[in-house]
């Protein structure tokens, strides 16, 4: 084999393949050098199928116009394009979910997308879609049967057993017959992967709330976006059509099929491995994301709490278990669940996708029967095989396992979401005794598979290709009577010989999935082409109040990170200048001011214990820069892209691109060389990238109340801040010197219109009215306070709101009202004689009312209530 290995690669060198068409040399080589290494043989041996290669060793005939392109791109461009695509991936925060893992840095996993893409004939997709909408009807009708009449226990064609010791069985799901009209699987999902003889079979059914179709979605950007030109010579098949078909199906399982119903994706939340699809699809089709707690029923109908009020949701497509789904009728303490969906979905008042209970049979225990389902319900055979499976609860399928346990993949019976990982670890460990005796003292909680030889296919790993095992995730949505298969799939990637069946999204690496035509590809786009007119409407989409509560905190805490950034400088600034620091008499009240946020210990606000503690020219980068002290600038930051996560649905892709950047600066800062110098240009580019942030919300944020909240938590949080400082510089230090309100200018990033109007001369009243009463500086405590008072007037009301203003624009009015009528010069003249009780009383005012302000808003719109409760056992 190694001497056909040669001779194949001396072909290649050749520059043309027996067609007389170019090949990529490069690529098609190393993939044989990776083959040799892994000891593997192409098709024709003993070993897998080869995704590159026929058995010759030569490049497959779907791969010559790929092959062509390639060549003539050049290795170095795709190197240099591949590039600038992983930039994009990053850039779009395409990354393994929370449980997935975290790179040796510390930062989440980045997606690994592979730029060679899986190419599939059409013979072989015509075959595969065909078996997978029949497979969609079957278990669509099974599902229908076991939630219903359950003919298929009573002919026997199901053993009871297999349904009734299924955990995932609700009886509380049981459908009258009213509802049987009702369709129980919207989407579908199928694992494959490839025999060594190149025909494909199942591996898995995915039913519950199948994942994958965005990070699909995104892999097919990226990557046609990098080979734009072999994309379209290759004639790939669009990926839209499958979206514009699932939005026709959504109009169907809407309540009485309404046209342009309103949608809702139920998220478990940025925790969870699928966030970035739940985001990313939410944006993409317009629907609304959404969470548990941001939702109630009344009277049988489902609803969104926004802060005008109650708004209905007449379809929810689901990413939660369903036992998770409704804690009045499934018992549980989840945030996921929503009290009353059951009943609303019964009364034909909320549409679901998928509906609850359809798990139910992406247990792999259902594959060891479909062969047999599909004769008795559809009266003819699987078109599409699945994987060889046994369930251990039939006498002959138990000998079977027993004598062959070292040839089979063992697996639990009944599929646990999100444990499956765990529950095959756990049966690996066990000796073959063991596991013996565990199936024979269990043995209907067993099932065993045929194990997979996957194929074989390159893979680009740090710049060089190796050989990796792939499968495939393919998609289909509803339509009308039958399914709809996306021309397309997630193609998942591993360079090592274990089973990838756990789940598809386990995989090392990920590549697009390129289903050939063999005529010219017409484009398709998600936009309608109805002539209908639309209502122009000036305002956004409902806000949740948990999604006002999160953009409120990520105003607060982008501000509050900002504040400490420009402290910070100010402090390392002077203690890097000539002078020493007993020389520095601004420096004491300013280390005060860092005490009091928490970058630095409380100690060096006290004279006498500052002189026992390491000097805070040694102490201040390591503090300030520490991702375990609560009050450090790096936590703050790393507080700001946990809120901002949380609402990652409403903010645009620029502004998500630069909170990414600052979190991936955020680890290296933190591991540079602790001096001044080093603080002060990591400040430098922190500074820079909350500034860019500011200015997005500033440009290009459309005034709706997600705005206004986001602006009210940024400008009651500069308040706050200034607040703070000038009382902590000017009242409690009891001494006033020129270089300290330099300094408190500089912080407050107002020093150049300062200069601009007073020049050198630095007059306590000059800096008093910039930075209290002059409403033209943007940093101003009066600019804040106005700003302030014209968002209240804005805020929605209630019914049940008396007349007149509310009480939290009366506490804006009341802040804003006296500073306006502040005489500062009267002040400034006072203090200067050290009288500084007014100004102290203006300060205590603030101090006191600003908070009172923020508890207002959050007890009236904000999120205020506990996850529900279960008060008594099920």
């Amino acid at each position: 084999m190694q001497t056909q290995r040669q001779s194949a690669s001396g072909q290649a060198a050749g520059g043309q393949s027996q067609s007389g068409t170019p090949v990529a040399n490069w690529l098609a080589e190393a993939h044989r050098q990776a083959l040799s290494a892994r000891s593997v043989e192409p098709t024709g041996g003993p070993g897998a199928y080869d995704e590159l290669l026929d058995g010759s060793g030569q490049l497959r005939n779907r791969w010559r116009t790929l092959g062509a392109q390639l060549q003539r791109i050049g290795e170095a461009e795709v190197r240099r394009r591949w590039t600038q695509a992983q930039r994009l991936i990053y850039d779009n925060g395409v990354a393994y979910g929370h449980d997935q893992g975290e790179g040796p840095d510390g930062r989440p996993r980045p997606w690994a997308l592979d730029p060679a893409p899986l190419l599939i004939t059409p013979p072989e997709w015509q075959t595969i879609t065909v078996g997978l909408e029949q497979r969609a009807r079957l278990l669509e009708a099974i599902l229908q049967d076991l939630y219903g009449p359950q003919e298929l226990l009573r002919s026997g064609v199901l053993p009871p057993e297999v349904l009734f010791d299924h955990p995932g069985y609700l009886l509380p799901l049981r459908r009258t017959d009213g509802e049987a009209a009702r369709r129980m699987l919207t989407f579908y999902a199928a694992d494959l992967g490839r025999a060594p003889n190149g025909d494909w079979w199942v591996m898995a059914d995915r039913t519950e709330a199948p994942s994958g179709v965005g990070f699909a979605l995104e892999n097919r950007i990226v990557v046609s976006r990098m080979l734009p030109e072999p994309f379209r010579e290759c004639r790939v098949r669009r990926l839209a059509g499958y979206f514009v078909q699932l939005r026709e199906t959504l109009e169907q399982v809407s309540p009485e099929g309404q046209h342009n119903p309103r949608i809702a994706i139920l998220s478990q939340g940025p925790g969870q491995k699928n966030y970035f699809e739940d985001a990313y699809l939410a944006r993409y089709l317009g629907f609304t994301l959404v969470e548990g707690e941001d939702l109630t029923v009344r009277n049988r109908k489902l609803w969104l709490k926004t802060l005008e009020g109650l708004a209905p949701i007449d379809l929810l497509i689901r990413r939660p278990n369903s036992s998770l789904c409704d804690p009045l009728e499934l018992g549980g303490q989840s945030p996921s669940g929503v009290a009353g969906v059951i009943q609303a979905q019964r009364d034909g008042r909320l549409g679901l996708a998928n509906s609850l209970g359809s798990g139910l049979v992406e247990s792999p225990v259902f594959m060891a029967f479909l062969p047999r389902l599909c004769q008795h319900v559809m009266g003819e055979s699987l078109k599409l095989p699945g994987v060889a499976t046994y369930w251990c609860g039939e006498k002959d399928s138990l000998e079977l396992v027993l004598n062959n346990l070292d040839n089979m993949v063992l697996k639990r019976a009944y599929r646990q979401r999100g444990r499956e990982s765990l529950l095959i670890a756990d049966l690996r460990r066990e000796s073959p005794e063991k596991l013996a005796q565990r199936i024979r003292d269990n043995p209907r909680a067993f099932v065993a598979q045929e194990r997979i030889n996957r194929s074989t296919t390159p893979i680009y790993r740090d710049g060089d290709v190796a050989a990796g095992k792939v499968a495939i995730r393919a998609f289909a949505v509803a339509a009308g009577e039958s399914y709809r298969v996306m021309d397309g799939a997630l193609a998942r990637t591993t360079s090592s010989d274990e089973p990838l069946e756990t789940s598809l999204l386990s995989g090392e690496g990920s590549k697009d999935v390129w289903v050939l035509s063999d005529e010219p590809v017409e484009p398709i786009t998600l936009l309608d082409d109805d002539d209908a007119s639309v209502e122009l409407v000036r305002v956004g989409p409902e806000l949740p109040s948990r999604v006002a509560d999160h953009s409120f905190w990520l105003g607060r805490r982008l501000e509050r990170a900002d504040f400490k950034a420009r402290l910070a400088r100010t402090v390392a600034y002077r203690l890097t200048s000539e002078g020493g620091p007993e020389e520095l008499k601004e420096l004491p009240p300013l280390l005060r001011a860092l005490a009091e946020q928490g970058q630095i210990e409380p100690g060096y606000a006290v004279e006498e214990l500052r002189n026992l503690l390491p000097h805070v020219d040694i102490s201040l980068p390591t503090q300030v820069l520490s991702p375990s002290q609560a009050g450090s600038l790096y936590s703050t930051i790393a507080r700001v892209f946990n809120n901002a996560a949380q609402v990652r649905d409403r903010l645009s892709r620029d502004a998500w691109r630069v909170l990414l950047r600052l979190r991936e600066t955020l680890p290296d800062i933190s591991k540079r060389p602790t001096d001044l110098t080093d603080l002060i240009n990591a400040i430098d580019e922190l500074v820079v990238m909350l500034s860019a942030i500011s200015g997005m919300v500033i440009e290009s944020m459309t005034r709706t109340q997600f705005y206004r909240f986001l602006d009210i938590g940024r400008r009651l949080e500069r308040a706050m801040q200034l607040t703070d400082l000038l009382r902590t510089s000017l009242v409690e230090s009891q001494r006033t010197t020129k270089p300290l309100l330099e300094a408190l200018l500089e912080t407050t990033d107002s020093l150049m219109t300062y200069r601009s109007r007073y020049r050198a001369n630095m007059r306590f009243a000059a800096v008093l009215d910039l930075l209290m009463t002059d409403q033209s500086n943007p940093r101003s405590l009066a600019f804040q306070l106005q700003t302030l008072e014209r968002h209240m007037g804005k805020l929605p009301r209630g019914p049940e709101d008396p007349p007149g203003a509310a009480a939290e624009e009366r506490l804006a009015m009341s802040m804003a009202h006296a500073v306006r009528m502040t005489d500062i010069a009267q002040i400034a003249d006072a203090y200067e004689i050290g009288q500084h009780e007014p100004l102290a009383a203006l300060l205590d005012k603030l101090s006191e009312e600003l908070p009172k302000l923020s508890d207002a808003l959050s007890l009236k719109y904000l999120v205020h209530a506990g996850a529900p409760r279960q008060l008594a056992p099920m």
